[in-house]
C-alpha cells in the first residue's frame, strides 16, 4: 500500500518507553505540546489493577484540562506491554506493524532504584534496552526508522573523581549502585550498535522538578535529605561546603534533548545534559533550605567520622521508621553528596548554548521546589507516582 494511503496508524510515529516515568512522561508533554502533526506510541503495561488506558489518561490529567487530554490521546497510541519481554510481549503482526510506522524511538525506560539486585536491574535496564534497539533495528529494516534516543545518566561514572568527559565511559570504575553499573553496562550496548544504528545518547545529572512549578513526582535523591532536614530529623551531612552537587530541572533536560535530537550532526554522539559550570554546592543548597524554611544551619562532618557517627546513631535505633529511614534509603544517598565529580558538558553546550539552553541556576529556582514539596506534602497529595 503506498504510504499516502495508509491507515491513520501507520503515520510516523515516535515510540516512547517508559512514559509512566518521570522524566519520560515531560518528555512526552514537551513533544505533544510542541508538533501537533507528530503521533505518539506508547509502551504501557497495566499495573495496580489500571489498565494501560487508565494510567495514560491519569498522567495527562496531571498536566491538561479535560478537553486538552481528549485532544491529546488522539495522537496517542497505546502497546500494551513491557520493554523486558520479547517483541514488547506483542506478537509477531502487531510487532512489523508498529515497526513499519515508528521513525522515532525514545528509550527513557529504566529501573531507578538503587538497591535492586544485579541481575533485576539488569533485567530491565540493559536486557531491556537491548530489546528497545532490537526493535529499533526492526524499524531499520522496514525503512521506517530515522533517530534513536537512548536517556542514560551521567553517574555511569560511578566512583570515579574529577572530570568526567561526555566520550568517556568504561574506565575501569567502581559503582554506587546497580543502577549506575547497569546504565554503564547499557550504554556499552549502545555503544556497540552505534554502527548500525542512528543513536544518539543523552546523560542527564540529579533531575529535580520544572524550573518554573516546581512540579515533578518522584520525590527521591536530593528530596530525600531535604525532608529530613526539613522536619528537624538530621542536620549532619559529610563533606564540606564546596562540594559539587549537579542538579538540573526537568524542563531543562526535555528541552536539551528536544534540541539535541533535531539534528542529524549528534547521531553516533554523546551528551552530558548536567548542570556543569553552573552546579551548585552543598554549602549553596544547605543555606538555601535553611533560609526558606527557618531551619537551623546544616553541620558538615569529615566523611570518615560521619559515617562512624552515621552507624553508631542508627544503630542505636532499633525499631520503627527512622531507624529504617537512616540505614536503607539515608545510605543509598549518601554518595551522591560526597563525591567530587564534575561533568565536562562541552559537547552539548556547542549545540545548546548558541540557541540560549543552558541549566539554570539553583538559587534561581530552589524555592519552586521546596514549595512544591510543601504544598503537596513530599507527593502524598495529587501526585501521580512514578512507575
Amino acid at each position: 500500500m503506498p504510504r499516502q494511503h495508509q491507515h491513520a496508524h501507520h503515520q510516523p510515529r515516535t515510540l516512547i518507553t517508559g512514559a509512566t516515568g518521570f522524566l519520560g512522561r515531560n518528555i512526552l508533554f514537551r513533544l505533544l505540546e510542541g508538533d501537533d502533526r507528530r503521533r505518539f506510541v506508547l509502551l504501557v503495561r497495566g499495573r495496580g489493577g489500571q489498565s494501560p488506558r487508565d494510567r495514560l489518561h491519569k498522567i495527562l490529567s496531571s498536566r491538561y484540562t479535560e478537553e486538552e487530554v481528549l485532544e491529546f490521546k488522539k495522537r496517542i497510541d497505546l502497546a500494551p506491554g513491557d520493554v523486558t519481554w520479547k517483541h514488547f510481549g506483542l506478537d509477531d503482526r502487531a510487532y512489523r506493524s508498529m515497526a513499519e510506522s515508528v521513525d522515532r524511538v525514545i528509550h527513557a525506560a529504566a529501573l531507578v532504584l538503587f538497591n535492586f539486585p544485579l541481575e533485576q536491574a539488569r533485567n530491565i535496564n540493559v536486557e531491556g534496552t537491548r530489546i528497545v534497539l532490537d526493535f529499533a533495528e526492526e524499524a531499520a529494516r522496514q525503512d521506517a526508522l530515522r533517530r534513536v534516543d537512548y536517556i542514560g545518566t551521567a553517574y555511569v561514572a560511578g566512583k570515579r573523581r574529577g572530570v568526567i568527559l561526555e566520550d568517556e565511559l568504561d574506565e575501569g570504575q567502581a559503582f554506587n549502585n546497580t543502577y549506575e553499573q547497569t546504565k554503564m553496562e547499557a550504554e556499552k550496548i549502545v555503544r556497540e550498535r552505534w554502527g548500525d544504528l542512528p543513536i544518539t545518547i543523552h546523560r542527564p545529572s540529579i533531575v529535580v522538578g520544572e524550573s518554573s512549578t516546581g512540579k515533578t513526582s518522584s520525590f527521591n535523591v536530593v528530596y530525600f535529605p531535604l525532608k529530613l532536614y526539613v522536619r528537624g530529623i538530621w542536620r549532619w551531612t559529610p563533606g564540606t561546603p564546596d562540594v559539587p552537587v549537579d542538579i538540573v530541572p526537568v524542563d531543562f533536560v526535555c528541552r536539551a534533548v528536544d534540541l539535541l535530537s533535531r539534528s542529524d550532526e549528534t547521531l553516533g554522539r554523546c551528551y552530558h545534559i548536567t548542570a556543569s559550570q553552573n552546579a551548585t554546592t552543598m554549602g549553596e543548597t544547605s543555606k538555601l533550605a535553611q533560609a526558606y524554611f527557618g531551619q537551623k544551619p546544616v553541620k558538615f562532618i569529615r566523611p570518615v567520622i560521619y559515617m562512624n557517627t552515621f552507624h553508631r546513631l542508627a544503630g542505636m535505633l532499633t525499631f520503627g521508621r527512622l531507624h529504617d529511614t537512616l540505614m536503607n534509603k539515608g545510605a543509598l544517598y549518601l554518595p551522591y553528596f560526597m563525591s567530587n565529580l564534575r561533568f565536562d558538558n562541552r559537547q552539548a553546550s556547542a549545540i545548546l548554548g548558541p540557541q540560549g539552553v543552558e541549566a539554570p541556576l539553583v538559587k534561581d529556582y530552589f524555592a519552586r521546589i521546596f514549595q512544591f514539596c510543601i504544598d503537596t506534602d513530599w507527593g502524598k497529595k495529587a501526585v501521580e507516582p512514578e512507575d
